[in-house]
């Protein structure tokens, strides 16, 4: 039998859910805007006609890039964690095989089938 995690078997509490999911929201509002604001200092860094400013927007491209490849991590996290604080809607006339993440488990057994499977087996000659 599989093991089934502890963690998702625990109940979970809608509140604490939604504050997780606001907060994975608001991470990523956060890295969106830090993305616009890179790339709107990179554009107007290329559209100077100095060369020296232009030769500049690598640097930041090379910044902001750096900066995002941190934050993705952090991302992933917030919403895993907001992923993993998911309620369950079960109902209580649910069975053990639902309520431990196997439905098929409530199903009645299936007779076994024989290696003709119930039918005639073809004639080859």
């Amino acid at each position: 039998m599989a093991r089934i995690p502890l963690a998702r078997l625990a109940p979970t509490d809608p509140a604490a859910y939604r504050r997780l999911r606001w907060r994975a929201r608001a991470w990523t509002l956060a890295v969106a805007a830090v993305v616009v604001a890179i790339t709107t200092h990179i554009l107007v860094l290329t559209s100077s006609s100095d060369a020296t400013t232009r030769k500049s927007a690598a640097l930041v491209f090379l910044d902001g890039s750096l900066l995002v490849i941190l934050l993705v991590p952090v991302l992933w996290f917030q919403w895993r964690r907001s992923f993993h604080a998911r309620p369950q809607q079960l109902s209580v006339d649910d069975g053990d095989g639902t309520w431990m993440g196997v439905p098929e488990l409530d199903e009645a057994p299936r007779p076994h089938l024989t290696l003709g499977s119930g039918e005639e087996a073809p004639r080859r000659w």
